[in-house]
């Protein structure tokens, strides 16, 4: 198959460069994977039509010397397996494949990462490997893992992240694909993708009898019992995960079979130990799987980003399309009544009840229809943010919230879920209020809606002079025409991205969204949301306190399909805040990476001052030619021309950037 494309097409912009991937092949869906591989690279998977594919970009070379030779094994026959081997396993087999061993050279990585090419000022692309599953992968998920500036050494961790990457996928033969692979890139000279990846497959009678929509996944631990009789009453809540016990990987999956079906998949992990070396596997012998019917087929769904042992580790956030977000606990706790008759417990992992329940049911608010009657606005996707203690919302109109959930946010107080009799972070019954909440506005000017009808402002019809008409147009020269409504859109996406130290308080994110063919950014939701909660002082006007547009992308006729987060490597460039992420675009056929432009320890940001200035002044006589210049971009170009001989070209003020409130 075609491989990975080298060389970007890369396209200038404000903040950076615009890269552009262009693939012989469709991409159903993407990611970035929410950590850096061990030599620092980054690491974006997609799914195509055949499978998988995984890009390791930037980081440390491969070194140059000659590899390593792999220990010596006894030729002793072991019914150990080894980690790195490919099992491509149905679940309702009897007997599966034996795994295939791997004797692979251990290879070494730079110590330094290569110098930036002046031609080249980004990232390239290191390695790529292809996972073939034989089937269309629609959607992937991958789990929410803090990055490890955000994280604690002293947080429980699943060990099995430490070395590997664990990806979830559902295809279009009705199975789910769950996937592990070593987190650091496999060295081309000798690399056969059966002696380096693991796949599991969940198909037949425990999986669905329609495509799947959506998968999202989670890790989870149960301790053993220590002694007889004892701590039956323990939820995993009051577990702390130090004692004897195993991780789990739980894997949730949704589709519109009968009304709607939600199936969480309980798969265990197994430690192993191969000649004094640690090894986890994905035990498909004992998987548990449980089905839940929904009211209505789910439009998608997220587990809670916490960590064992928080409580919310293993809820569940349902979103439907008709207007609710319901939050679902996958093991709901009850208390167990202890009898003096009692044997010993059936298992040596059963701490809580696994029957799940729903905790609690929000709503947004209402629209006009366009038959004059009212309804639910429509939710097209739903995100955890605030570390799990809150939940954004983005609707059809384009609006979204946050609802605080926990009364964690600023200007709350504790929420429902913290069982509290003052409720002020959630409130009210059919109507749930936001804690904070905004709109995006109508896209670009020239741009096209999602049923092909243009939406370029149409100039004006001749009016009259008098002191009104002259006061709109006054407004519209400095800040365009202004407009009130949304093209509506049912596609959208959420990413969420932690920035801030585990030692602060709240946890502050990053977001990005998506609405149909728009896209936007809150640097920071953690200063927006104080922002507006201020009831004195100084407002803040800086970029980090509101939503910004992302502009100026360039798809080349491509329907934007997903919005992400990429984690990438410290590296110099001119930008002040980088906040440690690019940020990953998905068309229909190309991959794009918004990064900022790499400089060389000899080249300074000074020396691109002249090309930046230059560029500037053009931007802004650019967007004085279509009525979208700013009050500030007219005070540069006027004290431009106060400084040399420059003229002041007017332009048609018809056309004006849209602005995210």
């Amino acid at each position: 198959m075609p491989s990975f494309p080298s060389r970007p097409l890369a396209r200038p912009r404000d903040d950076g460069l615009q890269l552009s991937y262009q693939l012989p092949h469709r991409v159903y869906t993407a990611k970035g994977y929410p950590v850096l591989a061990h030599n620092g690279s980054s690491i974006i998977i997609y799914g195509y039509e055949n499978g998988l594919k995984v890009i390791w970009r930037g980081g440390r070379p491969f070194a140059n010397g000659k590899p390593s030779a792999p220990p010596d094994k006894p030729q002793e026959k072991t019914n150990r397996g080894n980690d790195d081997a490919i099992m491509i396993i149905d679940s309702d087999d009897e007997s599966p494949a034996e795994p295939l061993k791997s004797d692979e050279a251990s290879y070494q990585f730079e110590d330094e990462v290569p110098e930036i090419d002046p031609i080249f000022p980004f990232e390239s692309v290191l390695h790529q490997i292809d996972i073939p599953l034989g089937a269309r992968v629609l959607e992937l998920a991958v789990p929410r893992i803090l990055p490890e500036g955000a994280r604690s050494s002293l947080d429980h961790f699943p060990p099995i992240l430490k070395k590997h990457m664990v990806i979830s996928a559902v295809c279009a033969d009705l199975s789910t694909r769950v996937v592990t692979l070593p987190l650091s890139p496999p060295h081309p000279a000798r690399f056969e993708v059966s002696s380096w990846v693991q796949a599991l497959s969940i198909s037949g009678g425990v999986s669905h009898q329609d495509v799947p929509r959506g998968v999202s996944l989670a890790f989870t631990y149960q301790e053993a019992e220590l002694q007889e009789g004892q701590d039956k009453a323990r939820s995993q809540s009051g577990s702390n995960g130090n004692g004897p016990g195993r991780w789990d990987l739980l894997v949730a999956t949704h589709s519109a079979e009968s009304s709607g079906l939600l199936i969480i998949h309980r798969i265990p992990i197994v430690e192993q130990t191969d000649y004094g070396e640690v090894q986890y596997r994905l035990d498909d012998s004992d998987i548990d799987s449980k089905r839940r019917y929904l009211p209505n087929p789910a439009q998608n769904i997220a587990f809670n980003p916490s960590s064992y042992p928080s409580p919310r580790h293993s809820t569940l956030l349902v979103t439907f399309h008709s207007g609710c977000v319901k939050i679902y606990s996958c093991f709901s706790t009850k208390p167990l009544k202890v009898s003096r008759r009692t044997s010993s417990p059936q298992n040596d992992f059963g701490t809580s009840d696994t029957e799940g329940k729903w905790l609690i049911s929000l709503y947004p608010g209402f629209e006009q229809s366009p038959n004059g009657l009212p309804r639910r606005k429509t939710i097209i996707n739903a995100e955890w943010v605030l570390g799990g203690r809150a939940i954004m919302v983005l609707m059809a109109d384009g609006e979204w919230g946050v609802w605080d959930v926990e009364g964690a946010g600023p200007g709350t107080v504790k929420g429902p879920l913290q069982r509290q009799s003052s409720v002020q972070g959630v409130t009210g019954g059919s109507l749930t209020a936001f804690s904070v909440s905004g709109r995006i506005l109508s896209p670009l000017s020239g741009a096209l809606s999602e049923t092909g009808v243009s939406l370029t402002e149409q100039r004006p019809r001749f009016a009259p002079l008098t002191p009104h008409t002259k006061r709109v147009r006054e407004d519209t020269l400095l800040k365009g025409a202004t407009i009130g409504s949304t093209v509506p859109s049912l596609c959208g996406e959420i990413s969420v991205y932690q920035t801030n130290s585990y030692r602060d308080a709240l946890a502050d994110e990053s977001i990005l969204l998506r609405h149909g063919n728009q896209s936007a950014v809150i640097p920071s939701l953690l200063s927006l949301w104080r922002n507006a909660v201020k009831v004195t002082g100084t407002f803040d006007a800086s970029n980090r306190c509101r939503v910004s547009a992302i502009q100026g992308i360039t798809l080349m006729g491509e329907n934007l399909k997903g919005i992400g987060h990429l984690p990438a490597v410290s590296r110099q460039t001119c930008q002040a805040e980088s906040g440690g992420f690019d940020t990953l675009l998905t068309a229909e056929r190309r991959i794009i990476i918004l990064a900022p432009r790499l400089i060389t320890p000899d080249e300074s940001c000074a020396s691109l001052g002249s090309v930046n200035e230059t560029s500037a002044v053009e931007t802004d006589q650019l967007r004085l030619r279509r009525g979208e210049l700013d009050v500030e971009g007219m005070d540069r170009l006027l004290s431009g021309m106060a400084s040399g001989n420059q003229s002041l070209q007017m332009g048609s003020p018809m056309k004006r950037a849209r602005i995210f409130t």
